[in-house]
């Protein structure tokens, strides 16, 4: 079992040319609305690669909160310590330029309002999946009360309690989160800052180069990612946080759990939207690679 506990957004994705600078206004070609937010992003990924996915998020006392619902039903995820506030569902504003670049503004709406109590009989499972798009405190009572792998998805990377770190086993900042968490831009010294918190390993993804891994005993491995035609990266991030919980969860080191969940992140891209890829696209992707490897 892989416990989520996370946010959930509304998705408002304006597909534009570029995105736009200070004081411009921008014709947006096509808009889509999705389900998103990196709780629920992260626990439908898992969910669509094979595994058992509990989620603790809250929704607000409107249809989008109500087809939330439904639609994590719908994607087998199991919503038994999911919350219903009396505010509006988080709503995330995802402008993507022709290049598959994104900026997105957040208003959090009932993932503020999550509380501590709200984990109460849900924390248990073998891995536990985090962010920082709900409040600090209820992060943290996860991370410190789950038996579990805890893996914290320090995004956004705005911390006023760095102690969270201490209680997590695996972090993983992409490369802006990592210099927003350690103040400098040498790698190897806030490498050393992070594993003097963290438990186990820092995870720091890298995009089309994949993700630069540091555990705890030395070890410093840079694993590539295959190359792809790449239309939206909206999402990359959750899908690789997923696919390394569900990895680790079926007993991989964690070398080979990055090198899959880079190979799985990598097809996400390939297409619009911030969820993940079903297990058959992911099994048709990997043979793909595989045939050419070889």
């Amino acid at each position: 079992m892989i416990t989520v506990v996370g946010s959930y957004n509304v998705d408002i994705i304006l597909k534009v040319n570029k995105i736009p600078e200070i004081g411009e206004t921008v014709i947006a070609d096509e808009v889509y609305i999705n389900h998103g937010g990196k709780g629920s992003n992260q626990a439908v990924s898992a969910a669509r690669l094979g595994s058992n996915v509990r989620l603790i998020a809250a929704v607000g006392s409107d249809t989008y909160g109500y087809n939330a619902i439904s639609f994590w039903k719908s994607e087998k995820i199991d919503t038994s310590y999911v919350t219903t506030k009396n505010v509006s569902t988080g709503t995330a504003y995802i402008f993507v330029d022709k290049n598959g670049r994104n900026i997105i503004v957040v208003n959090r709406g009932a993932n503020y309002y999550l509380s501590e109590e709200d984990l109460d009989k849900g924390l248990s499972g073998d891995i536990l999946l985090t962010q920082l798009e709900i409040r600090e405190e209820v992060v943290k009572k996860a991370l410190r009360e789950f038996n579990g792998i805890k893996i914290l998805n320090p995004a956004p990377a705005i911390l006023k309690d760095t102690d969270i770190l201490s209680f997590a086993d695996i972090i993983t900042p992409n490369e802006i989160e990592f210099k927003e968490l350690v103040s400098t831009d040498d790698i190897e010294y806030g490498l050393h800052m992070l594993l003097k918190k963290v438990k186990k390993a820092v995870i720091i993804t890298l995009g089309d180069r994949g993700a630069l891994l540091a555990t705890k005993s030395g070890k410093r491995v840079l694993i590539p990612a295959p190359k792809v035609n790449v239309i939206d990266e909206t999402g990359a991030g959750d899908v690789f946080n997923a696919a390394l919980a569900v990895y680790l969860e079926r007993g991989y080191n964690i070398e080979s759990a990055v090198e899959y969940a880079n190979k799985i992140a990598a097809l996400s891209v390939t297409k619009m939207g911030a969820l993940g890829p079903k297990l058959e696209e992911v099994n048709k992707f990997l043979e793909e690679l595989e045939k050419e490897e070889n």
